[in-house]
């Protein structure tokens, strides 16, 4: 297989003033709210030109939605990382579910603008986050089915994942004395619902009582 060549100095420069945009997006958005940021105050804290933004976003819901992909790509990658080629199915979506937890209360800021303070998580990112993690778990459900025939399909499985994950999200964003509590029951219960009956050992069963003819 040939490798990729390496990207040249005009790409490179093009994607570090594409990062430096999504961070002053991100800045802006924080500090000024979605609904009140213009592209102009991004590009001022990019330290670039007001038409520079045009060459890399449509518009401001575009950098948002570029912020939303990248939150998603990310979370799936801490995943990643951490999971093992034999860690079973609950496991992984548990732990799919911790990283997503994790991901939101390390900036709770960040994720109340993705959450409550833009278009939400935008629906494009929303419907790539879904995909992107089917994929990745179509071989595990495929396998975990064979002993659990009612277990749900891969797209099923994604949907419960980043569904929970939105709404714990929302949960840690609130602050409530018991989000914690909440976040530990809700990955249990999704670690019991997707668990697979362990096998019992080979041996021999219990052996046959006889049975008892009346007596004429």
């Amino acid at each position: 297989m040939t490798a990729a060549a390496a990207p040249s100095r005009a790409e490179r420069r093009k994607r570090e003033t594409r990062e430096r945009l999504l961070a002053a997006a991100l800045e802006v958005f924080l500090r000024r709210g979605f609904d009140t940021a213009t592209t102009a105050e991004i590009a001022t804290a990019a330290d670039l030109g007001a038409g520079t933004f045009y060459l890399h976003f449509r518009d401001k819901r575009d950098a948002y939605e570029s912020l939303a992909r990248r939150a998603s790509r990310e979370m799936i990658d801490r995943w990643q990382e951490a999971v093992r080629p034999d860690t079973a199915l609950s496991e992984r979506l548990a732990l799919a579910l911790e990283k997503v937890a994790e991901f939101w209360a390390e900036d709770v800021n960040r994720a109340r603008l993705l959450l409550e303070g833009g278009p939400t998580l935008g629906s494009l990112a929303h419907a790539k986050l879904l995909h992107d993690l089917a994929k990745l778990l179509e071989s595990d459900v495929r396998r975990a089915r064979t002993a659990n025939p009612a277990l749900p399909a891969a797209e099923i499985a994604a949907l419960v994942v980043v569904g929970l994950g939105l709404e714990l999200g929302r949960v840690i964003v609130a602050g409530t004395a018991d989000a914690a509590e909440i976040v530990r029951g809700t990955i249990e219960t999704l670690r019991r619902a997707f668990a697979t009956p362990r096998l019992r050992a080979a041996g021999p069963g219990p052996r046959p009582q006889p049975r008892h003819r009346p007596q004429n």
